[in-house]
């Protein structure tokens, strides 16, 4: 099956990690450790890499040390909303070393949003250099060609679809990876199987995702599979022997300031109005957008976004 432009995830896939946190981690040939204070008391270190909540009280403030104890980042927890959980992690692939702190706060006290907010550094020989801007939002570490990069997945409710961020070293800035023609399309968390789909008529496939795009007509069949290009074997189970596959997903996406969140914090956006799909129809394959053709091939939108 052809699948022209799509990049495919492999989240922590080819990427060496800690399984869990230790109580220091080794990057850029130094030694970090986070440090947690609760209310009136001193930092401490953490035995385990984690600070949580506990009994004792929140966690209103952190730091990360290296080796001679130099403090190289630290962060105090806004007023009135503690840290609920700090966590230190490196990462690695590609000959790239990269080391996050993970910090989350009461799930609804800033805003689901900015519930859970990670800070990105470049650990090099002279200590740590941080990544602009943190970020919330983020599912976690994906493996391309250049590297590392960073993944941040929608689901629309009747698809799922990721767009990459990448590091710029020299700048160290986080971005949306540009040329992204193609974004990986995923079945909707609720989905549990393919099968024969409602919705049918003609239907409109652009060459690309632009509506001035050359175009050509296709009928979709009552009855047809719908399917996404990860599932193998699904043609037998279509009656009209017709099967649609779902290629891959698009929308302008943006790093904008996340809700709720501290000033310099991003998140990643999509416009909703100029989403596509990239589908085949038997040797057809080509972009449909709204709700109308996303109807037809059989996905059935939630109904805030009819």
């Amino acid at each position: 099956m052809p699948i022209a432009n799509l990049v495919l995830l492999a989240l922590l896939s080819g990427i060496s990690a800690q399984d869990a946190s230790s109580a220091a981690v080794k990057a850029g040939g130094h030694t970090y450790q986070l440090f947690c204070a609760q209310a009136g008391e001193d930092p401490a270190a953490s035995e385990t890499g984690i600070c949580e909540k506990t009994e004792a009280g929140d966690v209103q403030r952190f730091e990360v040390r290296n080796e001679t104890g130099d403090v190289q980042f630290t962060q105090d927890a806004p007023a009135g909303n503690p840290f609920t959980y700090v966590g230190i992690f490196a990462f690695a692939n590609a000959g790239r070393e990269i080391l996050d702190v993970e910090t989350s706060h009461e799930e609804n006290a800033a805003g689901a949003k900015s519930a859970h907010l990670i800070y990105y550094f470049d650990p090099a020989p002279s200590g740590l250099i941080a990544f602009s801007p943190p970020l919330v939002g983020v599912d976690g570490f994906a493996h391309v060609d250049t590297g590392l990069a960073l993944s941040r997945t929608f689901d629309t409710g009747f698809c799922q679809f990721s767009v990459l961020l990448g590091f710029d070293w020299g700048g160290h800035r986080i971005e949306i990876l540009p040329g992204q023609i193609a974004f990986s399309a995923f079945p909707p968390a609720s989905r549990k199987k393919s099968g024969p789909a409602s919705g049918a008529g003609p239907l409109k496939l652009y060459s690309n995702h632009e509506s001035a795009a050359p175009k050509s007509d296709v009928t979709i069949a009552p009855g047809h599979a719908i399917t996404w290009w990860q599932d193998p074997g699904i043609g037998e189970k279509s009656p009209s022997g017709q099967m649609v596959t779902i290629l891959a997903a698009w929308a302008p996406a943006s790093l904008k300031p996340a809700d709720n969140a501290p000033d310099g914090v991003k998140m990643v956006y999509y416009d909703w109005n100029n989403l596509w799909l990239q589908i085949q129809v038997g040797d057809h394959t080509g972009w449909i957008k709204g709700a109308g053709s996303f109807r037809a091939i059989g996905l059935e939108m939630p109904s805030a976004q009819h």
